[in-house]
């Protein structure tokens, strides 16, 4: 079987999707925001820590020689944003949108049990540095994916003389039903038209990486509909 290899650098492009409780797409006409906001994802992997089992004879030697290894429980992420974007703190954080006479959403504003209430799915589109990829069908990129996140919080800001970035702390969750994804981000590799995902995201999975050569989706303010 062949293989791929490629360097991810940079992240120029993500999209935030409104999830339900279930994780499933919420369809509706503010149901996802795509940015180029972004400055970095910080994942930290979560584990459940490698049990032991080691039993000596009377002999004082080992008789039971077992392990079972560590188990994933979620990915801890840190998301890192160098503009508000007012959608994108209500899908993914459940904290109200402040809006002006006109009704055009110009902030937000935080709230206790927020966290508990949003749910959404993060992809991101980075860069890739080349070696080993052939662009003989268009400019490469690497897609990543976060099926079902959740708890995401606000994180700390300092205002200042200086630019003020905005992060968000979440963690990703199992029983995702993401499946291959409500939008086209690849290429088949036969016919080279646009499709989702060629396999689905399994319940279990909580995040998947690929080369793709469908370039990401134009960036915006505020949010658009799935």
């Amino acid at each position: 079987m062949t293989a791929v290899c490629f360097s991810p650098f940079k992240i120029p492009r993500v999209r935030i999707t409104k999830l339900n409780s279930c994780g499933q797409v919420v369809t509706g006409s503010c149901s996802q925001v795509v940015s180029d906001g972004i400055i970095s994802i910080a994942m930290t992997k979560n584990y459940e820590a490698r049990e032991e089992f080691f039993i000596k004879n009377g002999d004082g030697k080992f008789c039971v020689r077992e392990t079972t290894p560590p188990i994933l429980k979620w990915i801890d992420l840190v998301i890192t944003f160098c503009n508000v974007d007012p959608d994108i703190l209500n899908i993914a954080t459940g904290n109200a949108l402040y809006t002006d006479e006109n009704s055009v959403k110009i902030g937000y504003s935080t709230g206790e049990n927020a966290p508990g209430t949003a749910y959404f799915a993060l992809e991101g589109w980075t860069r890739l540095s080349g070696t080993g990829v052939s662009c003989s069908g268009g400019t490469p990129y690497g897609y990543t994916l976060f099926p079902r996140v959740i708890e995401a919080t606000i994180g700390d800001m300092t205002i200042e003389d200086g630019v003020a970035n905005f992060v968000m702390n979440a963690r990703t969750s199992g029983n995702s039903l993401w499946g291959v994804g409500p939008y086209n981000v690849s290429n088949n590799a036969i016919t080279g038209t646009a499709q989702a995902m060629n396999t689905p995201i399994l319940s279990d999975q909580h995040h998947r990486m690929f080369i793709t050569y469908l370039a990401p989706p134009a960036a915006a303010c505020g949010c658009a509909a799935v």
